[in-house]
C-alpha cells in the first residue's frame, strides 16, 4: 500500500506514501519546533529584561554572545527537524506544479504555449499582409485624389486661359470703338463687320504642375480629354459674347457719328467737351463690360475651388476607409528590445521621469535593493563612494 499512487483528474500527481510521511512526521515535527522557539524566545526575553534592568556588561555581554550563538544553533537543528517534511511539502508542490505548467499557455514549450506560438505567427504574418494591402489601397487612393486634382487644377487653368483670350477679343472690340472718329468711322465700321467671332484653332498654352505620379504622357492625355470636353462650351460662349458685344458696339456707332458731327459744328472749348464725354461714356461701358466678365471668371473661380476641395475630401474618405477596412485581428503591443547597454539609461531616465520621481524613499529602495548592496560592497572593499545629495553613508555596527 505505500507505493499506491493517488490520482486526480485522471493522472498521477504524487505517491500515497508522501503523503502518509507529511501526515505522521509533520505534526510532531511541528511541536517539536514550536517547543524549541519558545524556550528559545523565554531565555532572550529573560536576557532583555535584565538589560533594561541592569544596563550592559562585559559578563552580561558574554552571555548575550552565547546565547546568540545557542540561538543559531536552536535554529540549525529546528531547520533539520523541518526539512525531511518540508521536502516532502515541496516535491508534493512541485509535481502540482508540473501538471499546471504542462497546460499553462505562459509557460515556454507547454503544448498550449506551443499554440499560442503558431497563432502569434499567424497573427504577425495576417497584420503584414493587411499592412500590405492597406498600403497599397492608401495609395491607390492617393493617385486618385492626385488625378482628380490635377483635372481640377487643369480644367481651371483652361478656363483661365480661355477668360484671357476672350477679354483679348472683348477688348479689341472696346479699342476700336474708344478710336472711332468722323475720319476712320466707315472704316471702324468695316473692321467691325469684319471682325472674326469665332473661336477658331484655339491652342491655349497652360502651366500646370504635373505631379511626380503621373507620366508625361497620361499629363497629356487628361489635359487633351479635359481641353476636348471644354472646347465646345467655349466655343459657343466665345460665339455669343463677342458677337454680341461687336453688334452692341455696331448699334451705337451711328449715334456716336452723330454726336462727333454735332461735336465738330460746336466751338473748339465744347467740342472737346463732347470728345471727353463721348470717351468717357466709351470708358464706362469698357468698364462696366469688364466688370460682368470678372464676376463671370469669380464664379468660375468658386467652383473649381469647390470642385477641388470636393476632390480633396472624397480622397480623405477614400483613404480612411482604407484604414477601416484594414481591420486588425491581433492585439499589437510594444516590447522593447536592447541591443546596447548604454540604452538600459535611456530606459531608467524615461521611467524616472514618468514614474520613479512620484515614488517614496522606501519605495525606491525595494527597487534600487540590487544597487544599493552592490554601492555597499564598493564602499566597504575599495573604499569607493558616491558623492551626491540627499545620500549619506553611515556606519553600521555589530558585534562578534
Amino acid at each position: 500500500m505505500t507505493n499506491e499512487l493517488i490520482p486526480v483528474a485522471d493522472s498521477v500527481i504524487v505517491r500515497r506514501e508522501n503523503i502518509t510521511a507529511i501526515a505522521q512526521a509533520g505534526p510532531k515535527s511541528y511541536e517539536d519546533n514550536s517547543l524549541s522557539c519558545t524556550r528559545c524566545l523565554q531565555a532572550g526575553e529573560t536576557l532583555l529584561a535584565e538589560i533594561e534592568r541592569k544596563g550592559m556588561s562585559d559578563e552580561l555581554d558574554a552571555r548575550l554572545a552565547a546565547y546568540i550563538e545557542k540561538s543559531r544553533k536552536t535554529l540549525k537543528v529546528m531547520n533539520e527537524r523541518r526539512a525531511p517534511v518540508t521536502k516532502l511539502f515541496d516535491q508534493v508542490r512541485s509535481e502540482f506544479t508540473l501538471l499546471e505548467n504542462a497546460v499553462n499557455p505562459a509557460v515556454k514549450d507547454s503544448i498550449p504555449a506551443r499554440i499560442q506560438q503558431a497563432r502569434n505567427a499567424y497573427a504577425a504574418a495576417r497584420r503584414e499582409e493587411e499592412k500590405r494591402r492597406r498600403e497599397e489601397e492608401i495609395a491607390r487612393q492617393e493617385e486618385i485624389k492626385t488625378r482628380a486634382l490635377y483635372r481640377t487644377d487643369v480644367e481651371q487653368a483652361l478656363r483661365n486661359a480661355f477668360s484671357r483670350h476672350l477679354d483679348e477679343a472683348i477688348n479689341q472690340i472696346s479699342q476700336i470703338n474708344a478710336a472711332v472718329t468722323l475720319d476712320n468711322w466707315e472704316a471702324s465700321v468695316i473692321t467691325l463687320r469684319n471682325l472674326d467671332c469665332q473661336l477658331g484653332d484655339w491652342k491655349p498654352t497652360i502651366d500646370t504642375r504635373k505631379p511626380h505620379t503621373l507620366t508625361g504622357e497620361e499629363a497629356l492625355a487628361i489635359r487633351k480629354e479635359i481641353f476636348e470636353k471644354l472646347l465646345p462650351d467655349f466655343r459657343k460662349q466665345y460665339g455669343f459674347e463677342v458677337s454680341d458685344y461687336r453688334d452692341e458696339m455696331l448699334d451705337r456707332l451711328p449715334a456716336k457719328k452723330e454726336e462727333l458731327e454735332h461735336a465738330a459744328r460746336l466751338d473748339a472749348e465744347e467740342a472737346a467737351r463732347r470728345k471727353v464725354e463721348i470717351a468717357r461714356r466709351d470708358a464706362e461701358e469698357a468698364r462696366r463690360k469688364e466688370e460682368e466678365r470678372r464676376k463671370a471668371e469669380a464664379d468660375e473661380r468658386r467652383k473649381a475651388e469647390a470642385d477641388r476641395a470636393n476632390a480633396e475630401v472624397v480622397g480623405l474618405f477614400g483613404m480612411a476607409k482604407a484604414d477601416r477596412d484594414a481591420s486588425p485581428r491581433a492585439k499589437v503591443t510594444k516590447k522593447i528590445r536592447v541591443d546596447d547597454p548604454q540604452a538600459f539609461l535611456s530606459i531608467v531616465s524615461l521611467w524616472w521621469q514618468h514614474e520613479g520621481c512620484r515614488l517614496s524613499v522606501d519605495e525606491l529602495s525595494k527597487i534600487f535593493r540590487r544597487q544599493t548592496t552592490f554601492c555597499e560592497k564598493l564602499a566597504n572593499k575599495e573604499g569607493i563612494f558616491a558623492d551626491t545629495p540627499g545620500l549619506t553613508y553611515i556606519d553600521e555596527v555589530k558585534a562578534r
